[in-house]
């Protein structure tokens, strides 16, 4: 079943987006290596699903991410409904859904461990549907 969820990180399906969010989701990246201070080599290989380097500055990178991309709150709170609203094909939702709520499961005591915790699941239960950016 062929599904995404655009989270600019974030994680996201590449071959189903427009060129305007792939270049949204480059100024992102960009933005959030700065404010984090994530160091980009280690940024590189979350895409390969290499969480081995989990640092406050990478923490802080995925959280910059989820939010520019609208999916958390600066206070670590997924938005799920944005999340759903961006599945494109509706028979996808209940499966996305599931995924989603296996991954808001493991919280964190901090928003930056929130969206660490959740980035690092989704990519382990569903690495072929999900690219860090």
């Amino acid at each position: 079943m062929k599904y995404f969820v655009v989270f600019a990180i974030c994680l996201v399906a590449v071959q189903a987006l427009t060129d305007e969010q792939k270049e949204k989701l480059k100024k992102h990246r960009s933005e959030c290596l700065a404010e984090s201070k994530a160091v980009e080599e280690q940024v590189d290989k979350l895409k390969t699903g290499d969480f081995t380097n989990e640092n406050e500055d990478l923490k802080k990178y995925t959280l910059c991410l989820m939010v520019k991309s609208e999916l958390m709150t600066k206070d670590g709170k997924f938005k799920k409904d944005v999340a759903l609203a961006k599945v494109p094909n509706a028979a996808d939702k209940p499966t996305v859904e599931k995924l989603i709520d296996a991954c808001l499961a493991n919280k964190g005591s901090t928003p930056q461990q929130n969206a660490w915790n959740y980035v690092k699941c989704y990519h382990e239960k569903d690495p072929k549907h999900s690219i860090l950016i």
